[in-house]
């Protein structure tokens, strides 16, 4: 159906609501938007009742940050509402019979019509046999999607990642106020020599962390804190141009041409690692001598990010970038932001923390195993975007009952992120899990099985 809608005042229209229709349906439907979440709860799809999904999901599909659509399954057939031009966002947004929760009114809002203007939006409903999936009913939808936000995330190293903290809320040291964990905590930066210490004990971290992520078969590793944790409640700070004044004592040279700091990074580059840090999109200000957090919003989050990605590679060559904390007050942040910056540093790697289903045009969001026992991209994101793929946390490897999902996670290029420091039973499984996967594997299980 075709909606035309004009302004005739001489203000801006931002917003409209308008309530199409209500459906009665057979029984209580299962369904919402191809929208995993913030923290991709979402990623086998929409699967559950109705306006049942965990609030982390909106019920909302906002072509800003997904596909318009609405799936619906009840039984005997199913049902898409589609914004089939992605004008307007489309939304079932509760039932109006509450025990019984069959019927449900299709709500579409339609943005940004500007004074004495006549905006159309183009809107369906496909209905399908039972069992009808959401590409057979909507494939077009996708595609036109998929044209209008491309896929532009040019990454085509898939291997692990190692995670490196170097320091933690355990240490609790006078002297290590930046709570270094090298040498169990026992670290004195008050002077010279204690300083010399500490730098000759990162470094030999730096190198047995080599020997770790070289053996596991990492394409490289992410540092979270090279400015310290000496004020907890601002962890992780996310900006490397920090260090010199949070974290001083990795600019001492001792006897060297170059800081600690500079020496720990390039430790990793000469053996043919990639290297990348922690950053964030909230503004820092410095109250009363402590960093503190600013709210992140959508203007000035992607400048934010391009400056501190452009000092990480200039002094440390870095090219993997773990996002922190990507959300405003009200959600995620706009795609568009990552789109900004992707557009800028093609030649990196984002690892958003949040992530809305068109992050994944231009990035890997990080989604955890460990954690929410989350085993693949999403299934939403990959209808639109077949090339795309996560960072999955998986410091502890696998558990038995998920191998095959991480085996067939890592084979359709998920990446996996695991501790990088130190030799663990987790690195091993990770490095299981690869060489399971790898093809060789799957040629050597088939010949084996003739």
């Amino acid at each position: 159906m075709k909606i035309e809608i004009s302004n005739t005042s001489s203000e801006p229209l931002n917003e409209l609501s308008i309530r199409l229709m209500e459906l009665n349906f057979p029984r209580i439907p299962n369904g919402g938007t191809l929208e995993a979440g913030m923290f991709g709860f979402g990623f086998k799809g929409p699967e559950w009742p109705l306006g049942q999904s965990p609030a982390s999901i909106p019920t909302v599909a906002d072509p800003r940050f997904v596909v318009p659509l609405v799936h619906m399954d009840y039984g005997t057939g199913a049902l898409n509402l589609c914004s089939d031009d992605a004008e307007c966002a489309v939304n079932v947004p509760y039932s109006t019979n509450f025990l019984a929760r069959t019927s449900y009114p299709l709500v579409i809002t339609c943005s940004d019509i500007k004074p004495g203007v006549t905006k159309a939006f183009n809107v369906s409903l496909r209905f399908g046999p039972a069992g009808a999936r959401i590409q057979d009913l909507s494939g077009d939808v996708l595609q036109r999607y998929a044209r209008k936000y491309p896929f532009q995330l040019n990454w085509n190293d898939h291997r692990p990642i190692g995670a490196m903290f170097l320091a933690g809320p355990q240490i609790n040291v006078a002297s290590n106020p930046r709570r270094w964990i090298v040498n169990f905590g026992d670290i004195d930066i008050t002077n010279d020599k204690g300083k010399a210490a500490f730098r000759a004990a990162l470094l030999k971290l730096a190198d047995n962390s080599v020997q770790v992520l070289k053996d596991i078969g990492a394409q490289g590793m992410i540092t979270w804190d090279p400015e310290g944790e000496e004020f907890l409640g601002a962890c992780y700070y996310g900006d490397p141009r920090l260090v010199p004044s949070l974290a001083p004592e990795m600019e001492f040279k001792n006897d060297s041409a170059k800081s600690v700091i500079d020496e720990y990074f390039e430790k990793f580059r000469a053996a043919g690692l990639k290297v990348g840090v922690c950053i964030r999109p909230q503004g820092i200000a410095m109250v009363d001598g402590k960093p503190v957090h600013q709210a992140a919003d959508d203007e000035h989050a992607a400048q934010i990010l391009r400056e501190r990605i452009a000092y990480a590679k200039q002094r440390w060559g870095c090219t993997l970038f773990y996002v922190d904390s990507t959300a405003t007050v009200s959600g995620s942040l706009n795609p568009d932001v990552f789109k900004a910056v992707a557009d800028a540093y093609p030649d990196v790697l984002l690892i958003p923390e949040n992530e809305s289903m068109r992050y994944f045009a231009y990035s890997a969001p990080l989604n955890s195993y460990v954690h929410h026992r989350v085993t693949s991209t999403p299934a939403g994101a990959r209808m639109v975007y077949p090339k795309a793929f996560s960072v999955l946390m998986a410091p502890d490897g696998d558990r038995p009952e998920d191998h095959h999902a991480l085996v067939s996670a890592v084979r359709r290029g998920d990446i996996l992120l695991f501790n990088g420091w130190y030799n663990s039973d987790g690195a091993k499984k990770i490095k299981k899990l690869y060489e399971e996967a790898s093809p060789l594997s799957e040629v050597n299980s088939e010949s084996s099985n003739q």
